[in-house]
């Protein structure tokens, strides 16, 4: 698991404890997964065209986390992706999908945490990402029938 990935794990987990009722039964995979949504989030916006400079901006406080277009899209991940899968009730939903600006704010002005290897490990992740994608094509081409 990569150094940003263990991060957000970690911050979901302070926030989301005795703030939000969730089902025992869901909890590691609801926090799996907002985890994961935040994570994927971050992966996708690295991988767009001024993603990173997008990054860089809510990394370095000069984007606002609540209004910020990666925490919009950790919400619909997370809305459309673990909600519906785990069956959650929209109460549930809706006292979640707010937390996230929480965590991507406890990330991004954390002390201590240098924000070049954070962003490196999502280039990394997200150019890894991309080099499978390609190959996996590339092969599906090769050995089609």
């Amino acid at each position: 698991m990569s150094m940003l990935a263990e991060l957000i794990k970690d911050k979901v987990g302070e926030v989301l404890t005795g703030e939000v009722a969730i089902p025992e039964n869901l909890k590691d995979k609801v926090l799996g997964g907002l985890s994961d949504s935040i994570f994927d989030s971050i992966k996708d916006t690295a991988s767009q065209e001024g993603g990173i400079d997008q990054l860089k901006a809510l990394f370095t406080g000069k984007e606002n986390v609540a209004s910020s277009p990666v925490t919009a899209l950790a919400g619909d991940l997370f809305s459309s992706n673990v909600a519906k899968k785990l069956g959650l009730s929209s109460s549930v939903v809706d006292a979640i999908v707010p937390m996230i600006p929480k965590v991507l704010k406890m990330i991004t002005s954390g002390k201590g945490v240098d924000m070049g290897d954070l962003l490196s490990d999502v280039v990394k992740d997200s150019a890894a990402d991309l080099i499978k994608e390609k190959a996996g094509s590339l092969l599906g081409g090769l050995f089609k029938k």
